[in-house]
């Protein structure tokens, strides 16, 4: 993506977009390039085509999640998490009543 088309944004897009985006640049370049032997051919709407490539994205985040590298990332991630539920602040807050 270019720094013009950031810029028009203000913002970069996210990496969903940017999975979807590439999927399209390389589904329209097999189906619109081959201007030669099947030109006769009926192609696809370009909108559709977005739509699809935005499935393909989805589908490949999901199946990228089941993977055993991501499982095992999730995992270590929940370990390290702190849940303040089951820390006993108590004898905090006692110290700064009696001051």
């Amino acid at each position: 993506m270019t720094n013009a088309t950031k810029e028009s944004h203000g913002h970069a897009r996210d990496a969903f977009a940017e999975l979807a985006l590439k999927i399209y640049i390389g589904l329209a370049a097999q189906v619109y390039g081959d201007v030669g032997i099947a030109s006769e051919r009926k192609r696809p709407d370009p909108k559709a085509l977005a739509a699809f490539s935005f499935r393909l994205a989805d589908a490949f985040e999901q199946a990228e999640r089941e993977t055993d590298r991501a499982k095992a990332a999730a995992a270590v991630q929940a370990k390290s998490k702190v849940n303040l539920d089951d820390i006993d602040m108590s004898g905090i807050f006692k110290n700064l009543t009696k001051g």
